[in-house]
């Protein structure tokens, strides 16, 4: 996964930063339906869609938070946490640029599934399923995106473990920030080969 954060509501939102990191100039089409995320990795490269190495900053904000039932000191805390923009820095190796995998598209998340993804003419739109623990989600996404960064934004809909509803609206811009440093390239390298045993 590209970029991480410490907040689990997050978590599903940022599988999709992942797949936002394209660099070639010619405009290719990816169109996939109840897909995981390895199958849209694969649509993906047979597209012909390249990425571009190197660093890449990633910021992730909750714009807004609704959980109905909830104590409003609570979702003022979790308003007041989560509102502020996380700015996260990885690196993006050549050779996982060329060929990524079902990893690099969030397929350790087995959850979550893609009910429609559509990116061309540096759009992406699509529908995002997921469920753990007696919790499900859906993530309805709109992004734009170019070789050299993109913004998406994402609405998040659910129902946790006792059936309370819950929405959250998170927005995500990342922009590439030139060459690794060696030792992001070097820990890059070394989460591909544990990632590969």
């Amino acid at each position: 996964m590209i970029a991480k954060t410490p907040s689990a509501l997050l978590g599903p939102a940022l599988l999709v930063v992942a797949l936002l990191l394209p660099g070639c100039k010619k405009e290719p089409t990816v169109v996939a339906k109840d897909a995981d995320a390895g199958e849209v990795a694969a649509k993906v490269a047979e597209a012909g869609v390249k990425f571009q190495p190197g660093a890449w900053t990633t910021q992730v904000k909750a714009i807004d938070i609704d959980m109905p039932g909830m104590p409003p000191e609570m979702v003022g805390k979790m308003k007041e946490a989560l509102g502020r923009a996380r700015a996260e820095r990885s690196c993006l190796t050549k050779e996982k640029a060329a060929r990524p995998d079902g990893d690099f598209f969030g397929q350790a998340d087995k959850t979550c599934r893609y009910k429609t993804f559509a990116m061309a003419d540096g759009k992406i739109d699509g529908v995002l399923n997921c469920g753990r623990g007696g919790a499900t989600q859906t993530i309805t996404l709109k992004g734009t995106y170019d070789a050299q960064h993109f913004a998406m934004d994402m609405d998040m809909t659910g129902t946790g473990p006792a059936g309370k509803q819950m929405r959250m609206h998170v927005a995500t811009q990342s922009t590439h920030a030139g060459e690794c440093t060696p030792q992001e390239k070097a820990q890059a390298e070394a989460d591909e080969k544990a990632a590969a045993i």
